[in-house]
């Protein structure tokens, strides 16, 4: 069952399974209980989003200053794999993490700031 199943800025489905949800991003990340709608509500509609420096079939997803207290003043931080479908074809994201971080990941690479 996915707990997250939505599109991101380029029309691509994203999803976060359970198993992912519950057993890494809550059980390794507890200021991430109860804030999947906020996950779901980035990826859709992101501040930042950048390549991974080691995967080039990852990208990350900041945006600053959603989480609940006490996290209000960080970053969210989220990690999707994409991957090509393989009877469908296209591309499908998965969610592989989200949790709250004080600052940016040095060594990512910029792709793309939402306009002012």
């Amino acid at each position: 069952m996915n707990i997250i199943e939505c599109t991101d800025k380029d029309g691509i489905k994203v999803v976060c399974d359970d198993g992912t949800w519950y057993n890494h991003i809550e059980a390794e990340h507890p200021e991430m209980k109860e804030c999947a709608a906020i996950v779901k509500e980035t990826i859709q509609d992101p501040y930042e989003i950048y390549q991974d420096r080691f995967n080039l079939n990852k990208k990350v997803i900041y945006k600053p200053f959603v989480l609940p207290r006490p996290f209000h003043t960080y970053y969210l931080r989220i990690v999707i794999e994409y991957k090509t479908r393989k009877l469908r074809g296209g591309l499908i994201g998965y969610v592989r993490t989200a949790f709250a971080c004080s600052n940016k990941k040095k060594g990512d690479v910029l792709l793309w700031v939402k306009p002012s």
